[in-house]
């Protein structure tokens, strides 16, 4: 696709009518088409109420199928959870530990894939940490931390603060080859790169939507692979956790059997027909087309600090890079942060640099105001 293509999906992000938002790595805005989705259901609701469900639930079953296709796995290998923090605590809880078992995390891992695996200390679970080299994780470290005793290795695909691009196929392979599951933190790639679980050997996979895939807060993905679904404990019993969920006058308490069952209440009705607009916009430009988009203006972010002298955290290389760089300077990052806000830029903070991180409906001449308004701030002596 050309850029005059991408340019095409502008009038979906009113957003841009405003401001130069470069954001999508922390929270994303959504478009019309989810804003139409989610008022679609709130007018279906207010006009019809239940006689509208039958409908609504043929919709979750349509989005279910659509975020199975997004990551190659099958309908019944899709859960949708409140978040990504949501989603990964059911494997940490769900699994059945032993005392003397560890597991893999990386040091600088964003706190949502640190805490939920912190917290199995109480049940002997050793907790090994994978360094950080430059920025890096290198799969000998990984390796070499393994062992015998190795239950899992949890990762993000895209760190949070930097944009290292793990090479998630290789790991796969490293944890089939030893005998450990893959549990992987997607909210930093899924809707910016293409994911297949399978090819890369994923057992288990969380995802928000309100980064990447352009959809609302609050719901997100769970992939539990399906040969697993029955070893993994739900953490959360209710009503819908059950093979006969509509049989409420004969309770019987026969788990479901895939990942429907970590599902375990009323659903966020809205929030499911808002991330199916979400990611029907995603495949109608291409995963592989935002990708190749994505990755082009990393690269002229990159050109553009350097051209200053401003040091980069990123790794520069496409490959080993997501769509969030960050950026440091001779500035104090927070304060320069606020100021582009005040001037209508959205940009984060992390790892005491500026992260900027386009989504493909932005432009180039947007990348080049950033840093021409970064450039008259600094001459302005903002320190």
């Amino acid at each position: 696709m050309n850029h005059r293509s991408f340019e095409h999906y502008r009038r979906d992000f009113p957003i841009t009518e405003k401001y130069i938002y470069l954001d999508h790595a922390g929270v994303a805005p959504t478009s019309l088409r989810v804003k139409a989705a989610v008022e679609q259901f709130l007018t279906e609701s207010a006009g019809c109420g239940a006689f509208q469900y039958p409908q609504w639930m043929q919709r979750v079953t349509d989005v279910r199928r659509s975020c199975a296709r997004l990551i190659n796995a099958k309908i019944d290998e899709i859960a949708f959870v409140r978040s990504t923090s949501h989603g990964l605590s059911l494997v940490a809880e769900g699994l059945d530990w032993e005392e003397g078992d560890n597991l893999l995390i990386y040091e600088k891992e964003f706190p949502s894939n640190i805490y939920p695996w912190t917290n199995l200390a109480r049940k002997g679970v050793e907790r090994r940490v994978i360094p950080s080299r430059e920025g890096r994780i290198l799969i000998n470290d990984i390796g070499r931390l393994m062992d015998s005793r190795t239950r899992l290795l949890a990762i993000s695909s895209v760190q949070f603060a930097n944009g290292f691009r793990v090479d998630l196929k290789r790991l796969g392979n490293l944890c089939r080859d030893r005998g450990a599951l893959l549990c992987v933190d997607a909210i930093q790639s899924l809707g910016a790169f293409p994911m297949d679980v399978n090819e890369c050997h994923v057992d288990f996979l969380a995802a928000d939507a309100h980064k990447w895939l352009l959809g609302p807060e609050g719901i997100g993905i769970f992939y539990c692979r399906k040969e697993l679904a029955e070893q993994l404990n739900p953490m959360l019993i209710g009503w819908k956790s059950v093979q006969n969920e509509l049989d409420f006058d004969n309770p019987a308490f026969r788990l479901k059997s895939d990942a429907m069952r970590f599902e375990e209440g009323s659903m966020n009705l809205m929030g499911i027909l808002g991330l199916g607009a979400a990611i029907d916009l995603l495949f109608e430009v291409g995963i592989e087309n935002i990708e190749q988009r994505v990755l082009d203006l990393g690269d002229l972010i990159v050109h553009e600090a350097e051209k200053r002298g401003f040091a980069l955290l990123t790794p520069k290389d496409r490959e080993e890079r997501g769509g969030n760089i960050t950026v440091c300077g001779k500035f104090d990052a927070t304060k320069m942060k606020d100021a582009l806000r005040e001037k209508g830029i959205m940009v984060n903070v992390r790892a005491g640099g500026i992260r900027v991180s386009p989504h493909f409906y932005n432009t180039e001449e947007e990348i080049r105001a950033f840093f021409k308004t970064l450039d008259c701030l600094l001459n302005g002596s903002l320190q």
